[in-house]
């Protein structure tokens, strides 16, 4: 970020409870992220867009988002194994053989509960 984009500018405003409430509701009911970008947009007369997505894709997307980061994190290391195997010596692998099983359960426990999660949604899904 260029230095002059830094926002290091504090605004402090008063609110009453109700009005605070307001503001809460009315934020919950828009794409934002944060209440500061709300508000910005809405000091700086921007546009502010009403929440379109739908929540219950949201929720699929952040937990799927998880499961590849998680599963990700195991295949990382899973071919970290597998080049240490491919680099050592006949006696040197039982150790780096007994790590690689252990992974691979890992690997297949991950895979069983996206695989679940993904039943699951369908399912929901089917319902509605």
């Amino acid at each position: 970020m260029k230095e002059n984009n830094k926002r290091n500018k504090w605004l402090h405003v008063r609110l009453t409870f109700k009005e605070y409430e307001s503001i809460q509701e009315n934020f919950g009911q828009t794409v934002q992220n944060s209440l500061s970008d709300y508000a910005r947009q809405l000091l700086l007369k921007k546009p502010v867009i009403g929440r379109y997505r739908d929540t219950g894709m949201q929720d699929l997307l952040a937990e799927l988002t998880a499961m590849r980061r998680d599963l990700h994190g195991l295949a990382g290391n899973y071919n970290q194994i597998a080049k240490k195997l491919n680099s050592r010596g006949e006696n040197e692998r039982d150790s780096d053989l007994a790590q690689g099983q252990q992974l691979q359960k890992e690997i297949l426990n991950s895979l069983d509960l996206v695989n679940r999660f993904i039943n699951q949604t369908a399912a929901k899904w089917l319902q509605s």
